[in-house]
């Protein structure tokens, strides 16, 4: 069974946001198709239409149990140079992010059968 790191690299394309307040986000609704590639050696890079939008290493650990998590245990994608770190899990071919700012707001991915087309050799945001 692979690590919960390795399952995690691939490219995710973006499927929805939502919270509990407001209406859903999806591709159709906003007009823009986005995704994130993870790779083998800590690097995420976020797309947006086609371009490259901002770039980041990360590492994965464990975090704690909060109240509101089913799970004992959930992982975390601590970025260095990107807006926040990340909860995650992942169910088949979907990868499930939360803001680990506090916000309650789920992205969920799900995995896509494209190869990364760009390959960047910076791992600093690029604005």
């Amino acid at each position: 069974m692979p690590t919960a790191e390795e399952q995690l690299v691939g490219r995710w394309e973006w499927v929805a946001s939502a919270n509990k307040s407001a209406a859903s986000l999806t591709p159709a609704s906003t007009g823009h198709r986005v995704w994130v590639d993870f790779d083998r050696r800590g690097r995420a890079r976020f797309y947006e239409d086609g371009t490259l939008r901002s770039a980041a290493a990360f590492s994965i650990r464990r975090a704690p149990k909060q109240p509101d998590q089913k799970r004992s245990f959930r992982h975390m994608i601590i970025y260095r140079g990107y807006q926040s770190n990340q909860y995650y899990s992942i169910s088949g071919n979907r990868l499930y992010l939360q803001d680990a700012s506090g916000k309650v707001v789920e992205h969920t991915y799900i995995r896509s059968s494209s190869a990364p087309a760009v390959q960047v050799a910076s791992t600093k945001t690029i604005q």
